[in-house]
């Protein structure tokens, strides 16, 4: 997480309400749209001499983007301060929430600031449950890991450990032909299994298979099922085929139960399968979890052997041992 912005030495302390002042809510609102458009020169400009004596510029953009690493800032409510020259709020983001404490001077310029996250991020749990792969045969790790070069997933709460999966062939083509047809893909209408004994909590069909290349931005994860396990884990199935989801719920699954087949549904450019484990039922509001899974074989480097505690990582190949 960012560090948060120093506040300033006494000397440039804001001044007392008494005098006439700007409405530092004014300022809150401007300094909130200037970092939505990472707009540094813009929102450096609102700092007084005091600030930018204490905060290098070159400091600003890399503490906006850590500001906008839980997502866009949106409805700031005001939860104390002192009159127009100082306030506190609570600033809603698309996956999380800041604690902003603003002062201004009586010219209108930030005189101290302090924004520090509400709730931090919690560390990356590892899975304790006896859990087999959700497919059968080799397929590949087209994402997976714990860093963006490896997992384009890791920046959103809910995902920061998911994986995407595709099916590939012993020379580890994931299709045939041109790929341009749904059919050429080899994990397409492939059966995919429950890791884990549990409940079905969420099961979503009927949304259109995509044309490989295109995507449907509105239905995100596409036909999907949500499982609930033991210990508040939850695990997600998305972009499955249309109408081929097999459970509704309410359902008691086995591990190895067919919840349905591999699609190309929601967001989703080509056929595979997305999957994630949760802390919670909603992936908006669920913190994700590193998947651990007992005797894979695993093809890594050129080399294969059976993992015992496997977790994903792009390039990997792997089958149930």
């Amino acid at each position: 997480m960012p560090a948060p912005c120093p506040t300033t030495p006494a000397a440039v302390q804001p001044a007392p309400v008494s005098q006439r002042a700007p409405n530092v809510d004014d300022v809150q609102k401007q300094l909130v749209a200037l970092y939505n458009a990472r707009d540094v020169k813009g929102s450096y400009a609102l700092f007084d001499s005091g600030m930018r004596g204490a905060v290098p510029f070159e400091s600003q953009g890399p503490f906006i983007e850590g500001v906008l690493s839980r997502g866009a800032l949106g409805e700031a409510k005001r939860v104390s301060g002192d009159g127009a020259s100082h306030g506190v709020y609570d600033v809603k983001s698309e996956r999380g929430a800041w604690h902003m404490d603003i002062h201004v001077d009586a010219e209108g310029k930030i005189s101290g600031m302090r924004i520090t996250p509400i709730d931090p991020e919690p560390p990356v749990a590892k899975s304790t449950l006896a859990m087999g792969l959700p497919f059968r045969g080799t397929w590949s790790v087209f994402w997976g890991g714990d860093t963006a070069a490896v997992n384009a997933h890791v920046s959103i709460p809910s995902q920061r450990r998911a994986a995407d999966l595709v099916k590939v062939d012993a020379e580890g083509k994931d299709h045939k032909g041109d790929g341009k047809s749904n059919s050429d893909h080899f994990c397409f209408g492939s059966d995919l299994l429950a890791v884990a004994d549990g409940v079905v909590i969420t099961a979503v069909d009927g949304i259109p298979d995509n044309t490989p290349g295109q995507m449907d931005k509105y239905f995100v994860p596409g036909n999907a099922v949500i499982l609930a396990h033991a210990g508040n884990v939850h695990s997600m199935y998305g972009h499955m085929k249309q109408h081929s989801v097999r459970v509704r719920e309410g359902a008691k699954v086995k591990r190895g139960t067919v919840l349905g087949l591999c699609g190309n549904s929601g967001n989703s450019s080509q056929p595979h399968l997305h999957f994630q484990l949760q802390d919670g039922p909603r992936m908006d509001a669920s913190w994700g979890i590193d998947a651990v899974f007992s005797d894979v074989r695993l093809t890594r480097g050129g080399k294969t052997e059976t993992a015992s505690f496997y977790t994903f990582l792009k390039g990997d190949r792997i089958e149930a041992r």
